[in-house]
């Protein structure tokens, strides 16, 4: 059954992908994308509950219906002879940044790399601090190492801290989710390499400096890891994405128009019938 998933997973990206990238078909290729996607979401709720994560639980459940409401306005721009720039948006988003996470994610190899360098500055930085902590080897939880399909994480203690860094500790899901919407906002190019610029090194710091604040809060036994990680951690994040996401609206107006229009999309309407309406 993992591997039927595996196949919609892929499937639904390049569909999304080149139905972004060409003219031919896009809007039949990005329909099957979204509802391909979807499916894939669904089969990853009973890992999510078998963990009690019930809110990312939650979260893959209503995937299903939300990628299926994209498809549903592609079939709207085809019936109604449109392409709107927040449709190519959402496609070229939501694929680019799938291409990335799960390129690494699936790759045993690649996330061993980035958790890696991420342990080593986690490391580096508790150890100014005045501590000992040492970069542990790599457990790839029975992974095989060129490809893995299962949920199983691979893991990088830092020893002497009774912590481990895995591949949601490095920051992987903002920067592939900021690359693929930022590359997708059409708008000149430089705009888009100064909003990297500023968002991908940001996100990596800010992630590393948030296990550094985990590992020392724990460690002094200040407060428990679920608060240091569910709660302290997570509203530093939040406000860290805020503000970034301000200064990229500043920089490109585009993605701003863009991030606005997907909530408006509830309202869209005909093109040719909004032009009829207006004096």
């Amino acid at each position: 059954m993992d591997f039927v998933f595996e196949i919609i997973l892929w499937l639904g990206i390049i569909l999304l992908f080149v139905g972004y990238l060409v003219e031919y078909k896009k809007h039949l290729l990005r329909t099957y994308g979204y509802v391909l996607f979807g499916i894939f979401w669904i089969g990853e709720v009973p890992y999510y509950l078998g963990i009690n994560d019930y809110f990312n639980a939650s979260l893959t459940l209503i995937a299903l219906p939300i990628f299926a409401y994209f498809g549903y306005h592609e079939y709207l721009s085809k019936k109604w002879h449109e392409d709107p720039e927040v449709m190519r948006f959402l496609a070229g988003g939501i694929s680019i940044a799938s291409l990335i996470y799960f390129g690494v994610q699936r790759i045993p190899l690649l996330t061993a790399f980035l958790v890696r360098i991420v342990t080593v500055h986690t490391v580096f930085f508790t150890n100014l601090m005045g501590y000992e902590f040492t970069v542990g080897p790599t457990f790839y939880g029975g992974n095989p190492l060129l490809y893995r399909m299962g949920s199983e994480s691979i893991v990088i203690p830092v020893e002497g801290s009774g912590i481990a860094i895995i591949l949601a500790c490095t920051g992987l899901q903002v920067m592939a989710a900021a690359t693929g919407l930022i590359t997708s906002t059409k708008a000149k190019l430089k705009p888009k390499l100064i909003s990297l610029l500023i968002v991908l090194p940001t996100v990596y710091v800010a992630n590393v400096a948030r296990n550094v604040m985990i590992i020392y809060l724990t460690y002094e036994n200040i407060v428990s890891f679920d608060m240091a990680h569910n709660e302290i951690a997570k509203t530093g994040s939040m406000i860290v994405l805020i503000v970034l996401l301000l200064i990229v609206f500043e920089i490109m107006p585009e993605f701003y128009n863009n991030i606005i229009n997907v909530i408006k999309l509830p309202k869209r309407e005909p093109i040719h019938q909004k032009q009829q309406e207006e004096p």
